[in-house]
């Protein structure tokens, strides 16, 4: 790969949206005194996963959601290398922590 190619390539985390993403989500379930409760297939997770959909759709990213809700989104390449995969998820134990 050419140093130009390479540089079409690059991506960069916008940090100050990523936390501001973050507080964001932590507001849904927030427990008072702290926390979350997300817990699975409850509004809040539902709530959650509609959040980071939208974000996803707002990137431009092919999204999908399956049976069960798990969200998907898909970056297309810039070329036919092998793909990268990244998982998390966005229901929380019932008294989780923001991160």
């Amino acid at each position: 790969m050419n140093d130009q190619a390479l540089q079409s390539t690059h991506l960069q985390a916008d940090i100050g949206r990523l936390l501001e993403r973050i507080q964001t989500l932590g507001q849904v379930g927030a427990l008072e005194g702290g926390g979350v409760c997300r817990l699975a297939l409850t509004d809040q997770d539902r709530e959650g996963r509609d959040l980071v959909h939208g974000w996803m759709r707002e990137l431009g990213l092919a999204t999908r959601v399956d049976k069960i809700g798990n969200v998907v989104g898909i970056r297309q390449g810039a070329e036919d290398s092998a793909p990268v995969m990244i998982g998390s998820h966005i229901d929380s134990v019932a008294t989780g922590g923001l991160y």
